[in-house]
């Protein structure tokens, strides 16, 4: 568990010590799959089954250890951080990308690019550049693992995987499916990013649908993080179709460090301001549209999305959750528990581009290194499932700077990463901190409850 094989399915890369989401899949009998994410460079993903619940408090009888997902149909994967499962019972793993600038892929002077060799290592291409290296846009997607059928099938290569390229490329942290089987919500995690929407032409079908982007506003005159809210209004980023994303990826194949291929900033720019009818960059003229189709909205999607007027401003945004039993009552059968169906956001720290003087949002950053979850009631919108707000719900601190350890308060939450709604309502979340000595995990009884 955790062994990394290069795509030839024999090489071992590194013994990976980076765990990070875990989904299970019921195995329709006694037991059920645990999917393990493997938070690495290349990542990987791991299978194991558990059955056969023994009486009282032995546990599980059979447990039996199915080894590591093979990515090599496509291409390997990349940091594979939080994640969920489909409604339809398929794990959805989460790469997280991060080069906010494509162009550093092909530098070899730039801090992180020991990453893409990795990827030229796992691929086979020579890790000096002088040969074939990695197509960028293969990689910073969400990975939908098997499908209804065949991601509890005994059989592990029957496993099979789809990067979901309409979901975006960006440096996702987790996405979820809503109950109508169409929305999806996606953060995106670093700092300077953006919140995601997608939404598919047919339900349980993300082979087709519209990308969007969140512009908000932030309560006027409030900076305070603890009342400060914000109303979202989601910016249309562009319809497309999973097959014709996979052929312009395929574009730029061929792409190395003698020769890179990318979308430039420019082309981001000409399509932007095609799109609007607008001149963003003040050439005094509306520019062409450089391509035929909506490619950077896709493959360059936080660029494409601030270009286009989207709040690009938020900062380590992490899971992103909803209790799907809890939501699908409230979709589907109106009960009165309904108003429990809140979805949940959390924001690692809310400094620097969130506490800034500039653009959307202004908070008080103060206490930002510790962090903030936000709550967000599910509404219907023209049939779909949507979000209109984002409230806050609990901010970390104080934050004491002058302090060696425990810079946040250890009475409260410090870094919320990773989050889980259960049954009743309440919210478990957990910390990925530096700032408290410990980690912990905290159960979060929230009053709007």
């Amino acid at each position: 568990m955790g062994d990394i094989l290069a795509a030839d399915g024999t090489t071992l890369i590194k013994s990976s010590n980076d765990p990070d989401f875990n989904g299970v899949i019921s195995d329709g009998g006694t037991g059920f799959y645990l999917y393990t994410n493997w938070e690495d460079r290349p990542g990987s993903m791991s299978r194991m089954n558990l059955s056969n619940l023994g009486a009282g408090e032995t546990g599980y009888q059979n447990i039996s250890l199915e080894g590591m997902l093979d990515f090599s149909s496509v291409d390997g994967t990349w940091v594979n951080c939080f994640g969920t499962v489909s409604p339809w019972g398929t794990p959805l793993t989460a790469e997280e990308l991060y080069f906010d600038d494509t162009a550093d892929w092909f530098d070899e002077s730039y801090q992180y690019f020991s990453n893409p060799q990795s990827l030229a290592q796992y691929l086979g291409y020579p890790t000096d550049g002088s040969g074939a290296w990695p197509n960028p846009y293969k990689y910073g997607y969400i990975v939908e693992v098997g499908t209804s059928s065949t991601a509890a099938d005994p059989a592990l290569a029957n496993v099979e995987l789809n990067k979901l390229e309409l979901q975006g490329r960006f440096s996702h942290e987790n996405s979820v499916v809503m109950p109508d089987q169409k929305t999806v919500f996606l953060s995106d995690d670093g700092t300077g990013v953006v919140f995601f929407k997608f939404v598919a032409d047919a339900a349980g079908d993300m082979s087709s649908g519209t990308l969007y982007a969140a512009k908000v506003t932030q309560t006027n005159g409030v900076s305070d993080p603890s009342e400060a809210a914000f109303a979202i209004e989601w910016i249309e980023l562009a319809h497309g179709a999973e097959a014709d994303i996979e052929a312009a990826i395929a574009e730029y194949d061929a792409g190395t460090l003698a020769s890179p291929s990318y979308i430039t900033d420019q082309q981001i720019n000409d399509w932007a301001e095609a799109k609007l009818s607008q001149d963003l960059d003040g050439s005094g003229s509306v520019a062409a549209d450089p391509f035929t189709d909506d490619r950077p909205a896709f493959l360059e999607s936080r660029k494409a999305a601030v270009a286009l007027g989207a709040t690009g401003e938020f900062r380590k945004m992490e899971g992103v959750v909803i209790n799907y039993g809890l939501a699908d009552n409230w979709w589907n059968a109106g009960a009165a528990d309904g108003d429990q169906a809140y979805m949940y956001m959390a924001m690692s720290s809310f400094d620097k581009t969130m506490a800034d003087d500039e653009g959307d949002i202004q908070l008080d950053g103060t206490h930002g290194p510790c962090g903030v979850v936000y709550r967000m009631t599910l509404k219907e919108n023209a049939g779909n499932v949507d979000v209109d707000t984002m409230v806050p719900a609990i901010v970390g601190g104080p934050y004491y700077s002058d302090r060696d350890v425990n810079e946040c308060s250890v009475n409260n939450i410090s870094n919320p990463d990773n989050l889980a709604v259960m049954d009743d309502g309440r919210l478990l979340i957990g910390e990925d901190t530096g700032n408290h000595e410990n980690n912990v995990i905290w159960v979060y009884e929230d009053p709007a409850l």
